[in-house]
């Protein structure tokens, strides 16, 4: 099983911080190394942004079942409380 892009990206970071950090590489690798990191975290900060827009877009249905907050009916109109008698 492979890794998804996030968890690639994040590796790579970890990576390239490890690099840095320890001071493998010289100054000019250092700031290349760092601009690639900046990619990086853009490029991890993109796709949480998407995900986090997608997990606000499902909603919980009547059924307790996951919907798209789209395809729902508006609960409030079908879920209207009636009178039974006693």
């Amino acid at each position: 099983m492979s890794k998804g892009k996030f968890e690639q990206s994040v590796s790579e970071l970890e990576q390239i911080i490890e690099q840095i950090e320890s001071g493998e590489i010289g100054l000019e690798d250092s700031i290349t190394q760092y601009e690639k990191g900046m990619k990086l975290i853009d490029k991890c900060q993109t796709i949480l942004n998407r995900a986090q827009t997608r997990i606000a877009q499902l909603t919980v249905d009547r059924n307790g079942q996951l919907a798209s907050a789209s395809t729902s009916s508006a609960p409030e109109l079908s879920d209207s409380p009636t009178q039974e008698s006693e």
